[in-house]
């Protein structure tokens, strides 16, 4: 009895280090599940910032009536006007409900993510950028399931 109790407790102990946290940008509702070490830096109505072990993530609404076959070229513009080098072409991404591309590429010797997304609901758009460094594989497992997590709530 006394083994079994021994081993449920290291198995609860090893998977509570591993848990996400959840937040939400509360003036757009939108929901994102990140690693548990992440902390939010700034929540405005304009931007949501994070930032965790390695790595930094950053969300902005952008206006204008685009449409999703147009948020492909909007994303690789929008990595180019970050001055982003070695952009990769844009890969198609689905997250409850979210549609977008999203690109990788370099930025002052680390490696970013960067996303364009739309809501074809409420027709909100935005960029997010998931910056981490290029040695980092567990970080780039990590920016796609954030990526992917991101969720409309209303």
């Amino acid at each position: 009895m006394k083994t079994k109790l021994f081993y449920l407790f290291i198995f609860a102990a090893l998977t509570s280090f591993t848990l996400d946290k959840t937040y939400v940008w509360d003036k757009y509702k939108l929901q994102i599940t990140v690693p548990d070490d992440f902390q939010v830096t700034k929540n405005t109505n304009e931007d949501f910032e994070m930032s965790g072990d390695g790595m930094e993530l950053a969300m902005s609404i952008f206006e204008g009536d685009i449409t999703l076959e147009q948020m492909d070229d909007a994303t690789v513009e929008g990595a180019k006007s970050m001055k982003l080098t070695e952009v990769d072409a844009a890969h198609a991404v689905k997250s409850n409900g979210l549609e977008g591309f999203y690109v990788e590429g370099f930025l002052e010797g680390e490696r970013v993510m960067f996303a364009g997304m739309i809501d074809p609901k409420s027709h909100t758009n935005f960029f997010i950028a998931i910056t981490f460094g290029d040695d980092d594989k567990t970080a780039e497992e990590d920016a796609l399931k954030i990526l992917n997590s991101i969720k409309r709530l209303r």
